[in-house]
C-alpha cells in the first residue's frame, strides 16, 4: 500500500506490502530439543521481535498452543478436538509483517528457518481485502 513519508525535507512515496511468515512444527520436536537449543531459540525470537517493532516492520505475532488443543469446526456444523493439519505439524508461530518487498519478507523467514532448523512459510497478506 503506498504511503507519503518525508524523505531529506521532500515527500515521497514509499510502498510496502504486508507478508505472514508462519512456522509449523509439532509440539514434541520442541521438548525433544536440546535445552541449549531452546534457549538460543527463545532468545533468537525475541531479539527479532524487538528489532522488528523497533525498525517498525511488526505489525503483530503470536506463539499458538499445541495444535492438540484446537478445535476444528467444519461446513455442515461438525465439531471435532485437534488440528485441522492432519499431519501433526500445525501452526506454531506467526509473524504479520509490513515491509518494502518480498525479499525482505523472505530474509526474514530465512533467519527464522535457520535458528529453528524447520521450513518457514511466506504469504502475501491481501492488502485489498482488508476492512476497517
Amino acid at each position: 500500500m503506498p504511503r507519503l513519508v518525508a524523505s531529506g525535507g521532500r515527500w515521497a512515496v514509499r510502498v510496502t506490502m504486508k507478508f505472514m511468515i508462519m512456522v509449523f512444527g509439532e509440539q514434541a520436536d520442541l521438548h525433544q530439543g536440546r535445552s541449549e537449543w531452546v534457549e538460543r531459540m527463545v532468545a533468537f525470537m525475541v531479539r527479532l521481535d524487538d528489532e522488528l517493532a523497533q525498525s517498525g516492520e511488526l505489525i503483530y505475532s503470536e506463539v499458538l498452543e499445541n495444535g492438540e488443543s484446537a478445535t476444528v469446526v467444519d461446513q455442515h456444523g461438525g465439531v471435532r478436538g485437534g488440528s485441522f493439519a492432519l499431519s501433526g505439524a500445525s501452526l506454531s508461530r506467526y509473524w504479520v509483517v509490513k515491509v518494502p518487498a518480498e525479499a525482505r519478507a523472505i530474509e526474514i523467514a530465512s533467519s527464522v528457518a535457520a535458528v529453528m532448523d524447520a521450513t518457514v512459510e511466506v504469504r502475501r497478506c491481501l492488502e485489498q481485502s482488508i476492512r476497517p
